[in-house]
């Protein structure tokens, strides 16, 4: 688990991404580096504050968060652990701690259609 930084203050939540999110995240930083920079920039403030979500995912990613990077790039599939403990849903996330952002997946909007097909 890494700590992120910002450019302020250390932040006392943990990044925790998901190996599907690593993966694609490393994808970006070789095809597209500006692309790569910007999603670091929205990781780091939804770690400040994982509530500026923009509305909960439908279908596959039912119930977490989504925040985009951009208007037409990239988008982010997260959860706040601190929110499934007061929704009371205790999902059994073994060593994670209470403090974490989880990140599920990320893909850009382009290939919102790929993800739809899966469900």
């Amino acid at each position: 688990m890494n700590h992120i930084f910002s450019s302020v203050f250390v932040v006392d939540r943990r990044y925790y991404p998901t190996d599907l999110f690593e993966t694609k995240l490393n994808q970006v930083q070789k095809a597209d580096p500006k692309g790569y920079q910007r999603i670091r920039k929205t990781i780091d403030r939804l770690l400040i504050d994982p509530s500026i979500s923009d509305g909960k995912m439908k279908g596959v990613y039912h119930g977490r968060l989504k925040k985009y990077v951009g208007r037409r790039d990239y988008r982010l599939i997260y959860y706040w652990c601190e929110r499934c403990l007061k929704e009371n849903k205790r999902l059994h996330c073994g060593p994670i701690p209470n403090n974490s952002v989880i990140f599920f997946d990320l893909y850009h909007k382009k290939d919102k259609k790929k993800l739809k097909q899966l469900e």
